[in-house]
């Protein structure tokens, strides 16, 4: 008896003096002014989408996140120009509060977005006239003026490699039945280094990435090879992990295959590599933009879409 109290009074004060070295941990917030962020891009191919850039602030980390918090998050009345050769655009900025109803919901069933998603007013800088389209082989430089900030870009749209073919695949066992694989067949080009990315919609006209979205292809340079083509989840969806990646019979599935240039490339596998590493034992990652004086990416794109429709 008397042993076990002694050792219950050596981890009673064992206790006592852990609790006496504690102390309250307050971390220090940033005082560092708010860095501008670009994501802007300009596409070459069939029914490119209009070149747009968009300006937000950095939030700090302890900011409490809500409309108001958005809506400042905007960054209104720069100077946007695109310039390539002796050529130059004026982007103009275009906010949705700015926009006629119709025109409002035009955007909403193109996007696939809600009136809820848009509570805050979201802006854009974008080329009135729509002149501005990409063009393969071009450069394409992006200089950004906001008082005495200035901030720089530059992007090349490469050559594109577009897919040899499509095809459906079942996949073995009953199981799965109504869902099926899509195979794409590629023969990539062995005389330069070639970056890939991708998007599908299934059943609308929203295009998503898939968490690992970009490719590279030192393993595969010069070879002709097949691959499958996964759906992609929005980020926000919980999915099921049995169908991941997989079509259902009767969906109708737009594909976007995409070539980008190796910075383009290397932001998105450094936010993609971030994204899915997560947690208390992951290392961090720097995202790598390509923009001077702020952060985040200015990209181009050359690409060919593609339409199939999931048949048994």
């Amino acid at each position: 008896m008397k042993n076990i109290q002694w050792k219950l009074l050596v981890w009673l004060l064992m206790g006592l003096s852990f609790s006496a070295c504690e102390r309250e941990f307050i971390p220090e917030i940033s005082t560092e002014a708010a860095q501008i962020v670009v994501e802007g891009y300009i596409e070459a191919g069939p029914n490119a989408s209009p070149t747009f850039v968009t300006l937000t602030r950095t939030l700090s980390f302890f900011q409490e996140l809500g409309q108001e918090a958005f809506d400042e998050l905007y960054v209104h009345d720069a100077e946007v120009i695109v310039r390539s050769g002796n050529e130059e655009w004026q982007l103009t900025e275009v906010c949705w509060a700015d926009l006629p109803p119709e025109v409002r919901r035009q955007v909403l069933e193109l996007s696939g977005f809600t009136v809820d998603t848009l509570a805050f007013n979201a802006c854009v800088y974008i080329d009135p006239s729509f002149q501005l389209v990409g063009e393969v082989g071009r450069s394409y430089d992006l200089e950004v003026r906001v008082g005495e900030e200035l901030l720089t870009a530059t992007t090349t749209i490469p050559p594109h490699v577009p897919l040899d073919s499509l095809s459906t695949r079942e996949l073995p066992g009953d199981s799965l039945v109504d869902w099926l694989e899509i195979r794409a067949c590629i023969s990539d080009p062995a005389d330069r280094a070639d970056y890939y990315r991708y998007f599908t919609a299934v059943n609308s006209p929203v295009l998503v990435s898939p968490i690992n979205s970009v490719v590279e292809d030192p393993f595969f340079n010069g070879q002709s090879f097949e691959f499958p083509i996964n759906k992609a989840e929005a980020r926000d969806s919980t999915g099921d992990f049995e169908t991941f990646g997989l079509y259902l019979v009767s969906d109708t599935v737009q594909i976007k295959w995409t070539n980008i240039d190796e910075a383009h490339y290397n932001f998105w596998n450094t936010l993609e590599f971030g994204a899915v590493n997560q947690g208390p034992f992951s290392s961090y990652t720097r995202i790598q933009g390509n923009v001077e004086g702020g952060v985040g990416l200015w990209g181009g794109y050359s690409f060919s879409a593609y339409e199939l429709i999931i048949a048994e």
